[in-house]
């Protein structure tokens, strides 16, 4: 968000709450007779599974894969009936730069409509992952309380994600699907607080060790698992935008993960991936504050924020490659 964004809440917040098209579902017909259909049944209890949970020691997800996987970036600079995200081409170019970087297939979209955005992500979805380390999504948009804008309208966030889902996306289950958002969620503004404490004592870091590869055996877990939605603010606030240097998220994204692709993810374990984001969200939190001529909107902060159901430590290593795709 940049200064002149500040009239779109004033416009939203007087508007009185509706279903947008993304919201709605589709009938599926009625099924009462297939329901009471003795030998349909008789044929699905032939084909019922027995799952079995069970623990498991591996504490790391396997990122010695050849690929490190697939990058969709979709950029909104012009959203309908929004201000103009002036700036947004920085944060895109830089992320292509720093995804390419790690050897990512980055595949770059701009001002897609959000049929179009919601195509791309089941096509993606319907590849195989199977040779990939991850999946990265990244989304540069206006945003709502619980929502994104693609060109045309807006449409929840859990859109982006549900395609990769594991019932939706078999050869993505047990690696990491990890979405970056740099969207406004909400009005409030995030106001600086101070405090004062002793220099920290410096530590010394032990050697990585190469995991050993993990056993074949069957586990059961979760739908959802093994997934990261990392938001550039906190719920109901506002994301701050520079319309010359980009967004204080994605640009402390980049400027984090360039820092390790010339370090510690060269190694042969890599960086690990929380770690950074950890370091992402320092360095957004202590090093940006607004200087705005809208008094409302001056020195104010920003807090990015993760959601993770990631069940093991993810390194992210560099893979290079030379590949863009739109």
């Amino acid at each position: 968000m940049d200064e002149s964004d500040f009239s779109i809440f004033k416009k939203n917040s007087s508007r009185k709450s509706k279903h947008d098209k993304a919201d709605a579902t589709r009938a599926t017909g009625n099924n009462s007779q297939n329901a009471n259909d003795p030998w349909n049944n008789q044929a699905e209890d032939a084909i019922k599974k027995v799952i079995i949970s069970r623990p498991t020691d591996e504490d790391e997800y396997n990122c010695f894969n050849p690929n490190a996987g697939i990058a969709l970036i979709f950029n909104h600079k012009d959203v309908k009936g929004q201000k103009q995200r002036a700036g947004t081409e920085k944060d895109r170019d830089a992320m292509i730069a720093t995804l390419l970087n790690y050897g990512f297939d980055v595949r770059v979209y701009d001002e897609l409509t959000f049929a179009e955005v919601s195509e791309k992500l089941k096509a993606t979805a319907q590849e195989d992952h199977s040779q990939n380390d991850c999946l990265i999504v990244v989304v540069m948009s206006h945003g709502l309380e619980g929502k994104v804008y693609a060109k045309d309208m807006s449409y929840p966030v859990e859109r982006l994600w549900n395609p990769f889902l594991g019932e939706n996306c078999k050869s993505l289950i047990n690696k990491p699907k990890l979405f970056f958002i740099q969207a406004c969620r909400g009005e409030n503004l995030e106001k600086a607080v101070t405090f004062t404490e002793f220099a920290p004592m410096s530590r010394q870091i032990e050697a990585d060790v190469i995991p050993p590869k993990p056993p074949t055996i069957t586990y059961a877990i979760p739908n959802t698992a093994d997934m990261l939605v990392m938001y550039s603010t906190f719920e109901k606030y506002y994301s701050f935008r520079n319309v010359e240097n980009g967004s204080w998220f994605i640009q402390s994204l980049c400027s984090v993960f360039d820092e390790a692709a010339a370090n510690e993810a060269l190694s042969p374990k890599g960086a690990e991936f929380l770690r950074l984001l950890t370091a992402v969200n320092r360095k957004v939190a202590y090093e940006y504050q607004s200087n705005a001529k809208n008094e409302a909107l001056n020195q104010m902060k920003e807090m990015p924020n993760f959601l993770s159901t990631l069940t093991k430590t993810f390194y992210l290593r560099v893979k290079r490659r030379s590949k863009t795709s739109d």
